[in-house]
C-alpha cells in the first residue's frame, strides 16, 4: 500500500492530518494549472479550496484502490468547465459542448479514461525501454533511482529520458485541446 493510499484510507475515517498531507502534496500543482487557465491567482486558489472542499465532503465515497489523481483531475476539470460556462468566457465551445454540467462520476471516469487511452497510445509510438521508464515514473510514482535499480541505467538516464517523453508527450497533446492539457499538466509534469 502506498503513501498515498494510507492517507486516503485515513482521510476516508475523517483524519485532518491525512486530508492536509493529501492538500501538501497536491494543492501547489493544481494552482499551478488553475493559474495557466484561469489567469489569476485569486481564482487558482479558490480553485485549490473548491477542489479539496469537495474531497472533504466526499472522503467517505473515494475509493481508495481508484487513481487519486484521477479523482482530483475530473474535480478541476469540472470546476474549470463550470468557471468558464459561468464567466461566459469562450475557450472552445465545441470541446465544451460535449460535457454537460452534471456531477456525474461515471461521465467523469469515462472522460478520464478517454485522455488516458489518447496518451497510452502516444506513449505505444515509443521505444519499449522509455514507455517503462515513463510508466514507472509517472503511473507507479517510483524514483529515479528506483527506475534506474528496475531497468538497469542510469539515475540521470531516467530522468533524461522522462524528459524526453513529456516533450513528445506536450507537443502532441497541444493539439488535442483543452481537456488533454488539464490532463497533461495536472499528472505528468
Amino acid at each position: 500500500m502506498t503513501q498515498e493510499q494510507i492517507f486516503i484510507k485515513q482521510l476516508k475515517q475523517g483524519s485532518i492530518q491525512a486530508f492536509n498531507e493529501l492538500f501538501y502534496l497536491y494543492s501547489s500543482r493544481l494552482y499551478g494549472l488553475g493559474y495557466k487557465y484561469l489567469k489569476s491567482d485569486t481564482d487558482a486558489e479558490e480553485l485549490v479550496q473548491d477542489v479539496f472542499l469537495k474531497i472533504w465532503k466526499n472522503r467517505e465515497k473515494i475509493n481508495e484502490e481508484e487513481n487519486f489523481r484521477a479523482y482530483l483531475f475530473t474535480i478541476a476539470f469540472n470546476q474549470i468547465r463550470d468557471y468558464f460556462k459561468y464567466k461566459s468566457v469562450y475557450v472552445d465551445v465545441e470541446e465544451f459542448q460535449q460535457f454537460e454540467p452534471r456531477d456525474n462520476t461515471t461521465e467523469a471516469s469515462l472522460t478520464f479514461r478517454s485522455v488516458l487511452d489518447q496518451i497510452t497510445q502516444l506513449l505505444q509510438r515509443l521505444p519499449e525501454k522509455k514507455q517503462r521508464i515513463f510508466h514507472l515514473s509517472r503511473f507507479e510514482g517510483k524514483s529515479a533511482k528506483e527506475i534506474a535499480e528496475i531497468v538497469g541505467v542510469t539515475s540521470k538516464t531516467v530522468d533524461n529520458q522522462i524528459s524526453e517523453v513529456i516533450g513528445f508527450l506536450k507537443v502532441h497533446l497541444k493539439k488535442s485541446g483543452f481537456l488533454s492539457l488539464l490532463f497533461f499538466y495536472l499528472f505528468l509534469l
